[in-house]
């Protein structure tokens, strides 16, 4: 007898896990106060994990994922956010996971946070705009403000002034990898 060959056709995925729904509606009190993880999540270092705070149905539509509304506090790197996040645009995906009670003390006690960057306040122009506006003006090396909007969940800030960034931006070709190195001959 042959052995039979099965071919997978369409996109794989990464996701491993249950759908919030499958989750929270075999849960009593539908799983207010428990911990959940994102299973994408778990692969930083820093603990990341949601506590269940509120769940609402949402109509069943026809031909749709099963999804619900859950209210969540939510921890992203270590950064617990300040205000409760509602799930409901992702809660279709399998990729959720609910945290054996026993086993919360790991994400709790773990204190690693996110590094915070710090970026500089002005960065020089791409090559071809700095040659124009060198022509234009006669500066000889002009820079541009950084624009950044802090939000509560970006773990980075503009530096202070006398503050030394973390993070270095050019907008240069950089130094190459021995391997292109025969690319660039002549160019740098």
């Amino acid at each position: 007898m042959s052995q039979k060959v099965i071919k997978y056709i369409g996109r794989t995925t990464d996701f491993r896990g249950n759908t919030l729904w499958e989750l929270v509606g075999n849960l009593p009190d539908w799983g207010v106060g428990r911990m959940l993880i994102r299973n994408m999540f778990q692969r930083y270092p820093e603990p990341c994990y949601m506590r269940i705070l509120k769940v609402t149905a949402v109509d069943e539509k026809p031909n749709e994922e099963r999804k619900v509304r859950v209210v969540v506090e939510k921890t992203w790197r270590g950064v617990t956010q300040p205000k409760p996040v509602e799930i409901y645009s992702t809660s279709y995906k399998a990729d959720y996971e609910l945290v054996p009670k026993e086993e919360e003390h790991k994400f709790l006690n773990n204190t690693k946070k996110i590094a915070e960057v710090v970026l500089p306040t002005k960065i020089e122009f791409p090559p071809l705009l700095r040659e124009y506006i060198k022509e234009e003006t006669g500066e000889a090396n002009p820079q541009m403000n950084i624009h950044f909007k802090r939000t509560f969940n970006k773990q980075a800030r503009l530096a202070q002034p006398g503050e030394q960034p973390t993070l270095q931006v050019s907008m240069d070709l950089g130094k190459p990898k021995p391997v292109s190195a025969k690319l660039y001959e002549g160019v740098l």
